[in-house]
């Protein structure tokens, strides 16, 4: 991530409307009033920041609202054709309170030469501004509210091969109003991560969409909106392997609360897809419900569940539907390619396919191999690794939890997290590798249950051989 070099980013264009303000003998607006941009963001407390605007036949304009007056500020002046934006001062005691200041809104009115007034309003907030243009990625990691940031829309995966970008949409997110002021202007896909009422990350995921000219999706790139720095935070195995503390796209990396538990479950992937899958809706997968997900402008979206077919099975149709699980069948070898597997699509050298931030990949096959479990799995330690939902797994040289966050099924589509015990429990895990089967359809993933009757008779194989249209977690590592 590559902090801009200036600390004030404002961006977006915003349309206004004339409306009449006062009798003139011309009963028409002869003025447009027009800000440069919508979204105004100030690095820190009683710092400024200059934002542009245009003006045609306008003779007068003047700030007519401050969202906190007396905190926030705002200056225009037609001359230069600038607003002066004023954060507030910092409180010197506790006791003052200004979580709430850290952002607002000011409104402008201009009046043109007919005497006709035109508004617009002005988003600010104290907060600063991150750009990814120059490091393409599948996966972004926005560790900042209250931030703008920036990638490239016309590059696909670390490579940066070209695509025909005619606009981009976010498709969905896992909490209302994560995303804002989202704008794609010569070719750059700028927006606003916000934070909650104190300033706070509110974390999360988002998936973003690159349509062509014809409508067609022809590319994802997944926002993992998070406090977890794996560049601050990772372990080291034996073999020199790098790893995340967390599963790709969680909020936890373990837990004892529901909340937690449900936080560290993160995303889930078909092998080969680049494409996330939303989590759980519950800790426990109760139901096997989806957690829920909302379109940009905060309506409810859902995942599609599709059988396998000649024209569903493919690589293209899969990019052009990232909302779709496409399903095994046993034609298919139960891969979600129904033709023929690809093999090439993640591997031990970073493919555009790979789902991991930049600087992290799908793990080799041979990454867990030195794994076993660290707990003390004993028959009388069954009922309290019960509510783990996971094991410490160790090589020798480093211990890391690892969530036990079952698999969307290859036949089903739902999250199923339960053993194949007579009396099925919670819990298993499954981690994919970057590893296709050279003889089947099959790929190979870090498997691991909890034995609910004895866990003594707990079992953990670091390769085991999987169907690829199952949809697993994912543990990166570094490239």
């Amino acid at each position: 991530m590559k902090k801009l070099l200036f600390g004030i980013l404002c961006l977006c264009t915003i349309v206004v409307a004339g409306t009449l303000s006062s009798c003139n003998k011309a009963d028409e607006p002869v003025g447009t009033f027009t800000l440069d941009q919508d979204v105004c963001l100030v690095r820190d407390y009683g710092l400024n920041a200059t934002v542009g605007f245009t003006a045609v036949n306008i003779v007068e304009v003047s700030v007519s609202e401050v969202s906190f007056p007396g905190r926030w500020s705002a200056t225009a002046d037609l001359a230069s054709r600038t607003v002066l934006v004023v954060a507030p001062t910092k409180p010197t005691t506790d006791e003052e309170e200004y979580d709430t200041d850290l952002e607002g809104t000011i409104t402008l009115v201009a009046l043109d030469a007919n005497g006709f007034s035109h508004t617009a309003k002005l988003y600010v907030a104290i907060g600063d501004s991150y750009d990814f243009t120059e490091d393409p990625s599948n996966c972004y990691i926005a560790n900042h509210a209250n931030a703008l940031y920036a990638f490239d829309g016309t590059r696909k995966g670390e490579r940066g091969e070209t695509i025909p970008t005619d606009k981009v949409e976010v498709l969905w997110t896992s909490s209302q109003y994560l995303i804002q002021y989202l704008t794609f202007e010569q070719g750059v896909v700028s927006f606003f991560v916000s934070g909650d009422e104190h300033g706070k990350l509110i974390e999360g995921n988002a998936l973003f969409a690159a349509y062509d000219a014809d409508g067609d999706i022809i590319w994802t790139w997944h926002l993992w909106v998070t406090d977890y720095d794996p560049s601050k935070e990772s372990v080291t195995s034996g073999s020199g392997a790098v790893f995340m503390t967390r599963n790709l796209g969680a909020g936890a990396s373990a837990g004892t609360t529901q909340e937690q538990i449900l936080a560290s479950y993160g995303l889930y992937y078909q092998w080969g897809r680049p494409t996330p899958l939303i989590g759980p809706e519950y800790y426990n997968c109760a139901s096997e419900a989806d957690h829920v997900m909302y379109s940009y402008s905060g309506r409810r979206t859902y995942l599609e569940y599709l059988e396998n077919t000649p024209e569903i099975g493919t690589i293209e149709f899969a990019i052009a539907n990232p909302m779709s699980f496409i399903l095994g069948a046993e034609t298919s070898g139960y891969d979600w390619l129904y033709t023929s597997g690809n093999n090439e699509l993640w591997g031990p050298e970073k493919t555009d396919y790979d789902p991991c931030p930049r600087g992290w990949k799908v793990p080799d096959q041979d990454a867990f191999a030195d794994f076993s479990i660290a707990d003390e799995h004993t028959a009388e330690m069954t009922e309290s690794l019960r509510e783990a939902y996971g094991w410490n797994l160790t090589d020798g040289t480093i211990s890391s939890f690892f969530h036990a966050g079952g698999r969307r099924s290859a036949l089903l589509g739902g999250i199923q997290n339960l053993n194949d015990n007579e009396n099925p429990q919670p819990w298993s895990g499954f981690y994919w590798t970057s590893e296709a089967s050279a003889n089947d359809r099959n790929a190979s993933a870090l498997y691991f249950d909890l034995d609910t009757d004895d866990a003594s008779h707990s079992e953990l194989n670091p390769a085991a051989a999987y169907p690829r249209a199952n949809g697993f977690n994912i543990r990166c590592v570094r490239e």
